[in-house]
């Protein structure tokens, strides 16, 4: 995803690329998140607070993030700086994705 917006702010012209690794990379990393939670639950009653609290905290991001964005826009009058925080949001997300990644199970058990 980082990819796709550093084309996208480098290279407009390059949007149908951009475009193309902003759709594999979204897809790639739901489907990532959902398996990590799922896989660091030991069952199906422990799955159930990681997921809730990521979807909850998810949701609130993604809603608060175009808002903000836009915000940034408008002070700056170009998408440039946006699209860098998005560069930089994209890299943490692959960050946090390595370190949710490992091989290990999670401690939301009372064993």
């Amino acid at each position: 995803m980082a990819g796709g917006f550093a084309v996208l702010a480098s290279v407009p012209a390059l949007s149908v690329l951009a475009c193309t690794l902003l759709g594999l990379g979204g897809g790639a990393c739901l489907v990532l998140a959902l398996t990590f939670q799922s896989e660091r639950a030991g069952s199906s009653g422990e799955a159930a607070a990681p997921a809730g609290m990521a979807q909850s905290v998810g949701y609130l991001v993604a809603a608060a993030g175009p808002l903000l964005l836009g915000i940034l826009h408008d002070s700056t009058g170009s998408w440039t700086l946006s699209l860098v925080v998005l560069v930089v949001l994209s890299a943490a997300m692959a960050a946090a994705g390595y370190g949710a990644g490992r091989n290990r199970l999670g401690r939301c058990s009372a064993r």
